[in-house]
């Protein structure tokens, strides 16, 4: 069951306080002998704090932390971002740390290693601590607000026509085995304004909504939604806002609480470029009494009677990597983000046939920018012949009436990058 002891024992009191100095010890001393020479294959990294300088980041210094494979213009951030170094290196430290002596350290040492990750995530996003629970993933934090929220028969649940499949499942689930209705908002591809956006969404609510769920950042164009017009929607009309983050924290400047939704569910391993498997679900204080998974029933500490033994190196990996972006600063690092996007836009303006369905550089833009390829084209042919010709990679985007290619950019990217990737694609087009 993942919990070691079987008489509710909290996890606090399993070891002795000698024990947990003992290990603690034990631990610095591993830290302090373990360089990265032996924790990440022999690659140096420049500390935090030289990654700035007099003018700002230095963003040429940043691109060096990543272990990208040489030669590569990797441009699919949105499926999975990689780590910088120093988060390889803190997860490494901590397996290494955790199995000199599993038990004592994955409840006495490194559970709080894993408590100050989610403490400093908390405030990486702008919320209190006790608000905060740590997952693998965006749909298990979307899945287990879905299934934590108390519903009576005739209510509805209003979503939109541009979700992840990850991000619809809990719902699904509620209306295959309950009877929930879904209701689905069409959304303008792309919108003319925030305004419009809002009125799709107030077209779709009924008396009976009870959950609005959207996305920040739509998987499928990039489209930045007006989180915070659409909880002052919800509120109106007595309705709970869960937003699926999968694709805005960590190259976003993100504050949950300024949002002013009700759920904020998201996956690290994306934008905030920490260890694969693991996520983060945000739930107001004022809305967890509406919404109370099963998963959250002993708490939001990293490890309770509910969630069972976690992955302990990940986890404290998370924390490093909110420690780099911290360090960048989320307001340079957004800024830099639609810098390089507003590049690509431009630039892709300039191939006969293409044609991008994100929306243009301004409040609705993100990220993630899609494109549809002219008539003939296929986008997994074309996908396939930029990753293996070219070293280039993005993803093939079908969903809907949007079929094309994705391309994501983040802080290891350049705008050499993006260069690439259109005389690619004029390369490949042209055969």
């Amino acid at each position: 069951m993942g919990h070691p002891a079987g008489n509710g024992t909290s996890p606090e009191t399993l070891v002795s306080r000698r024990e947990m100095l003992g290990a603690a010890a034990a631990t610095l001393g591993l830290l302090a002998g373990g360089g990265l020479s032996s924790a990440a294959g022999g690659e140096e990294e420049d500390s935090l704090d030289s990654l700035r300088g007099p003018a700002g980041v230095l963003w040429d210094r940043v691109h060096k932390q990543f272990r990208l494979r040489g030669g590569l213009a990797y441009l699919n951030n949105g499926s999975l971002g990689p780590c910088p170094v120093q988060v390889v290196q803190a997860a490494i430290q901590a397996w290494r740390s955790l199995e000199e002596n599993p038990a004592d350290m994955a409840y006495g040492p490194l559970l709080e290693k894993m408590e100050a990750a989610r403490t400093r995530a908390a405030g990486f996003l702008g919320c209190a601590t006790e608000e905060l629970a740590v997952t693998g993933n965006t749909t298990e934090g979307m899945n287990a607000v879905a299934q934590g929220i108390r519903l009576e028969a005739g209510d509805r649940i209003l979503t939109t026509d541009q979700e992840h499949p990850g991000g619809l499942a809990g719902w699904g689930y509620r209306q295959k085995h309950e009877g929930v209705p879904v209701d689905l908002a069409a959304l303008p591809t792309p919108p003319a304004s925030p305004e419009a956006i809002v009125e799709s969404i107030q077209r779709g609510l009924t008396k009976a909504t009870r959950v609005i769920s959207v996305s920040h950042v739509t998987y499928t164009t990039g489209l930045r939604m007006p989180i915070e017009a659409i909880a002052s929607l919800a509120r109106a009309n007595g309705a709970l806002l869960v937003v699926d983050g999968a694709q805005a924290p960590g190259v976003l400047d993100v504050d949950v609480t300024r949002l002013g939704c009700d759920a904020y569910a998201t996956s690290a391993h994306k934008w905030m470029l920490a260890p694969k498997g693991t996520g983060l679900l945000y739930v107001r204080k004022e809305s967890q009494e509406r919404i109370a998974p099963l998963l959250l029933q002993h708490g939001y500490r990293s490890y309770t009677a509910s969630t069972g033994t976690r992955n302990v190196p990940a986890l404290i990996g998370l924390g490093a990597a909110v420690e780099f972006l911290q360090r960048l600063g989320k307001i340079d690092i957004e800024r830099r983000a639609l810098t390089l996007r507003t590049h690509l836009y431009e630039v892709l303006q300039t191939l006969p046939g293409i044609q991008v369905v994100s929306p243009p550089p301004g409040d609705l833009a993100s990220s993630l920018l899609t494109f549809t390829l002219p008539n003939g084209k296929q986008p997994a042919a074309v996908a396939k012949t930029l990753a293996e010709e070219y070293g280039v990679i993005v993803r093939v985007m079908s969903h809907g009436n949007v079929q094309g290619i994705r391309v994501s950019t983040h802080i290891y990217n350049s705008e050499a990058d993006l260069d690439r990737l259109v005389s690619s694609l004029r390369k490949g087009l042209g055969k």
